[in-house]
């Protein structure tokens, strides 16, 4: 079976976007796909819009075109599988996979033609597993995988840059009694409780992280040790007033639940767990003092 179809029909009916220029980067053939990811027609690009308004930058495009004449990346004249990123016609940023090639005759340059994969759900799909990496499903805070992560590289900068940086470490007191005496299942409704409370009392560039089972962490940049006893004491309030096993709230079961909060600020010039241990030995103090308080880390510690 013999199929006679020219090359404008199979440009046409690709799944992939198709983009042709001419050598002066005028764009020469926009198929239908093209059409729905750019949301441009045809008529509105073909002979009217060069290449580069398209890409996020002219630096993105001149890059685009020097990748395709070095032969140590792809092979001159090709560029193969790379990622960047397109501009509809609402000027917003699409993700896509490149491949495209030149156009020669006669040993002169014409043009370039490139199929555009849409990224879109790809990326999306990777953004929601990054999500589910980092956080922990009962709190919705981050998890103690991505703590360690971002408290390295919060004290890296204070350590480059100089600046602030403080922890805080929380532990509830009074937990092992709701998971014994009232549940596990009661016991999760507290832990979801805590990722409210510390979202709602935190400011935009803090981060609240579960270090696990009833320890939360508190990553704080550009904030004193000082402002850091404050804002855990606004949180420890918060929880007491939306918890109702919290000190002096009424219920019936034989149960109390608080935080202990422990506060230790850095330099960067430490090892990371040296900062985590000395926010969780202010914690312990805050324990050993009956919980429900907030203490510093004292020198006197060490």
């Amino acid at each position: 079976m013999h199929l006679n179809i020219n090359q404008a029909e199979l440009v046409s009916i690709c799944p992939d976007p198709v983009i042709a220029i001419n050598r002066r980067g005028v764009i020469s053939v926009f198929n239908p796909s093209a059409e729905n990811l750019l949301r441009y027609s045809a008529d509105q690009v073909v002979g009217e819009m060069n290449i580069r308004q398209i890409y996020p930058s002219e630096a993105e495009a001149r890059k685009i075109m020097r990748l395709m004449m070095d032969e140590s990346f792809y092979g001159a004249g090709r560029i193969e599988g790379y990622e960047t990123y397109v501009l509809n016609s609402d000027r917003e940023r699409v993700p896509i996979r490149l491949s495209a090639a030149v156009l020669m005759k006669q040993g002169e340059y014409r043009g370039s033609v490139g199929f555009f994969h849409d990224m879109t759900r790809q990326k999306a799909l990777e953004t929601t597993l990054l999500k589910q990496s980092i956080t922990d499903d009962l709190s919705g805070l981050y998890n103690q995988r991505h703590f360690y992560v971002q408290v390295a590289s919060e004290m890296m900068r204070v350590k480059r840059y100089g600046g602030e940086l403080s922890l805080v470490c929380i532990d509830l007191d009074g937990f092992k009694q709701v998971n014994d005496k009232l549940g596990h299942l009661e016991g999760d409704q507290i832990v979801r409780l805590i990722g409210r409370v510390l979202r709602d009392g935190l400011r935009d560039s803090d981060q609240a992280f579960r270090y696990g089972g009833d320890e939360f962490m508190l990553l704080l940049p550009n904030t004193s040790r000082k402002d850091a006893c404050q804002l855990a004491d606004r949180v420890r309030q918060l929880f007491n007033l939306e918890c109702s096993y919290s000190p002096g709230s009424f219920h019936n079961d034989a149960v109390t639940v608080s935080m202990s909060l422990g506060v230790a600020s850095c330099s960067g010039a430490e090892p990371v767990d040296f900062f985590v241990q000395r926010a969780d030995m202010a914690m312990y103090s805050a324990k050993q003092e009956g919980g429900n308080c907030v203490r510093q880390f004292a020198s006197s510690q060490n």
